[in-house]
C-alpha cells in the first residue's frame, strides 16, 4: 500500500511539473507581447509628446508593466528588464537589452525609427515563439509526466 501511494504521490508531482511548465511557455509569449505593448506606449509617448523616458515611464499603465513580469510600477526599464529576463530566451533578450541602452539617446525621430525596429523585431521573434508554442507545450507535459511514470515504475 505505500509502495502505491509514493508511485502516486510521484506520479502526482509529474503531472504538477507538467501543469506548471506549461504555464511557463504560455508566459513566454505573453511577455514578449507585453514588451512589445511597452515599447508601442514609449514610442506613442515620444512621437506625440516628446517626454523624457523617465516621464514616460512613471505615467505608464501599471498593466503594461505587469505584462512584463515588473513585480511593481518600476519607472526603470533595467528593472523590468530583469524581472522578465527568465521568460525571455537569447535573441529575445539581446534584443531588449539593446533597446533598453539605446533609448531615450538621440532626436525624436532618431528614437522613434529604433522603436519601430525593436518593436518589427520583437513581432518577429513573437510569431516564432507563437509558432512553436504548441509543440514545446505538448513536449514539456509529456517529458514531466513520463519522467514522473518512469520513476515510479523503478521505485516499485
Amino acid at each position: 500500500m505505500l509502495k502505491f501511494l509514493g508511485a502516486l504521490l510521484i506520479f502526482a508531482v509529474g503531472v504538477f511539473a507538467a501543469f506548471v511548465s506549461v504555464q511557463y511557455e504560455k508566459k513566454r509569449l505573453s511577455v514578449v507581447d507585453g514588451w512589445i505593448d511597452l515599447i508601442l506606449y514609449i514610442r506613442s509617448q515620444i512621437d506625440c509628446y516628446l517626454m523624457p523616458l523617465d516621464d514616460i515611464l512613471s505615467g505608464g499603465d501599471r498593466a503594461l508593466f505587469e505584462a512584463c513580469m515588473s513585480p511593481s510600477n518600476a519607472a526603470d526599464l533595467p528593472a523590468i528588464l530583469e524581472a522578465s529576463g527568465i521568460y525571455l530566451d537569447g535573441d529575445g533578450k539581446r534584443l531588449i537589452e539593446s533597446f533598453v541602452r539605446e533609448i531615450g539617446a538621440g532626436y525624436r525621430e532618431e528614437q522613434i525609427k529604433r522603436c519601430d525596429f525593436f518593436i518589427s523585431s520583437l513581432r518577429t521573434q513573437r510569431e516564432r515563439i507563437a509558432a512553436q508554442l504548441p509543440l514545446r507545450t505538448r513536449l514539456c507535459a509529456t517529458l514531466c509526466i513520463c519522467i514522473a511514470l518512469a520513476t515510479a515504475i523503478l521505485l516499485w
